[in-house]
C-alpha cells in the first residue's frame, strides 16, 4: 500500500483539529479507524496553514505515537540508582516512601505527589546533584520512568528533581528519514501494550500525538487528536476463502439530536433527550453545536447508554464558541459500542454563565456493528 499523507497545521489554534487536508487547505479532517496489528506507512508534513511547508528536517527527533492521556503504571515497581545505590520503588509509592527510596540511593529530600506517577524531589542541602539511572522492567503495562532537573543545585540552591512513570504508547515510533517536505516511516499497531489496552473491546480510543525536539532539546507538540483502534477481522493464520464481494462494508452512520429548540435557551438537567439507538454503533466521534454560543463559561454535555455515561472526558463547547470541535478539552468516548435499542440519553450538566447558550445540538457519528 502507498504510505498515507499526513498534513499538520503547525499553527492550528486546536491539537485536536490539527491535522488538515493539504498544504495549501487549512481544512481540518479526521483519521480513519487503525486497526489493530496493522503496520502503517506514513508521510507527514508540517504546514502554516497559510500554504506553505515548514522545513522540519533540522529537528533532532521527530516522536509519533497512539495512546491514552497520562496513562500511569497499575502494577509492578521500578529501580533508580543514584550516588549511593539503587532502591526499588513501588508504582504507585507514596511520599513517605520515595522520599525514604531517594534519601537511601542518592540524598536526604522532600517530596511531593502532586499526581499519580508524578513524584517532585527538593533535596535538604544545596548543592548539585547528579541524575540516576532507571530501570521500568518490573512496571505494568510497559512503562518509561524519566528523571529531569527542574532546578540544578549549586553552593546555594537545592536542587530539585521531577519524577515520572508512565505507559508506553500503544504504538510509537521514531525513526523517521526525512523525505521532500517532510518525513516519512511508519507505525505499528501490534504492540503488546495495544492489545492488553484492547483486550476483548471491539475498539479502543485514544489519541494520535507528533512531538518535534529542537536541538536544544525543547519539545513541541503539534498535533493531538482523537483516534479509534478497532480489532481485527482477518487475522494470522485466516483459513478458508472467500470472494471479496462477500465481505460487508462499514455503513457510517450520524444521529442528531436536538436537545432544545433554534432559539431556546440551554438549562442544566439530565433527560433533556431520551430515544433507543436504531441500530448498533460504533462511535467514532461525538461533537456538539449551538446556534448561540455560551458566555462566561463554557456548555458541558453528557452522553448516556442504560443511565451510565459513555465519556470519560464530557462534550463541551468554549464561551465564545458554537461547535465542541475547536473546543480546549475535546470529549473522550469511554464505551464506543452502543448497543442496538439500548436506551440513550443525553444531559446538560453546565451552561453559559453570562449566555447558557441556545440551539443546542449533539451529533453521534460511528458506524453500524
Amino acid at each position: 500500500m502507498p504510505a498515507e499523507n499526513i498534513f499538520v497545521n503547525a499553527n492550528s489554534q486546536s491539537l485536536a483539529s490539527a491535522r488538515v487536508l493539504s498544504s495549501t487547505s487549512d481544512q481540518a479532517v479526521g483519521f480513519k479507524n487503525f486497526v489493530l496489528a496493522d503496520k502503517l506507512e506514513l508521510n507527514i508534513y508540517v504546514v502554516d496553514g497559510s500554504g506553505s511547508y515548514i522545513d522540519i528536517s533540522g529537528y533532532s527527533a521527530v516522536r509519533v505515537g497512539v495512546g491514552g492521556l497520562n496513562k500511569t503504571p497499575t502494577s509492578g515497581t521500578f529501580s533508580l540508582t543514584g550516588t549511593l545505590g539503587t532502591s526499588s520503588i513501588a508504582y504507585n509509592a507514596d511520599t513517605t516512601a520515595m522520599d525514604t527510596a531517594i534519601t537511601s540511593a542518592q540524598a536526604a529530600c522532600s517530596v511531593i505527589n502532586p499526581s499519580a506517577g508524578v513524584w517532585i524531589i527538593e533535596f535538604d542541602a544545596v548543592g548539585a546533584q547528579a541524575l540516576p539511572t532507571t530501570d521500568a522492567d518490573g512496571l505494568e503495562p510497559e512503562c518509561s520512568v524519566s528523571v529531569k532537573s527542574l532546578v540544578t543545585g549549586d553552593g546555594s540552591t537545592k536542587a530539585q528533581w521531577i519524577i515520572r512513570a508512565f505507559q508506553t504508547p500503544w504504538a510509537y515510533s521514531e525513526s523517521w528519514s526525512n523525505i521532500s517536505n517532510g518525513v516519512t516511516g511508519s507505525i505499528n499497531f501490534g504492540s503488546k501494550n495495544l492489545y492488553e489496552a484492547m483486550a476483548s473491546a471491539s475498539s479502543l480510543s485514544g489519541y494520535f500525538e507528533v512531538e518535534l525536539t529542537d536541538a536544544g532539546g525543547n519539545v513541541d507538540t503539534i498535533i493531538q487528536a482523537t483516534v479509534v483502534i478497532v480489532g481485527e477481522v482477518i487475522g494470522d493464520g485466516v483459513a478458508g476463502t472467500a470472494t471479496f464481494a462477500s465481505y460487508i462494508t462499514k455503513n457510517f452512520e450520524t444521529i442528531i439530536v436536538a436537545l432544545t429548540d433554534q432559539t431556546e435557551n440551554a438549562s442544566v438537567g439530565t433527560d433533556k433527550v431520551t430515544f433507543r439507538a436504531p441500530y448498533g454503533i460504533t462511535l467514532t466521534s461525538v461533537r456538539a453545536s449551538s446556534a448561540v454560543a455560551p458566555v462566561g463559561s463554557e456548555l458541558i454535555m453528557d452522553i448516556n447508554e442504560g443511565g451510565s455515561s459513555i465519556l470519560s472526558t464530557k462534550l463541551s463547547i468554549d464561551a465564545g464558541e458554537t461547535t465542541s470541535t475547536t473546543a480546549t478539552t475535546p470529549a473522550v468516548i469511554s464505551d464506543s459500542a452502543l448497543a442496538d435499542d439500548a436506551l440513550i440519553s443525553l444531559d446538560i450538566d453546565q451552561v453559559g454563565s453570562g449566555t447558557s447558550g441556545a440551539g443546542v445540538k449533539v451529533y453521534l457519528l460511528g458506524f453500524r456493528t
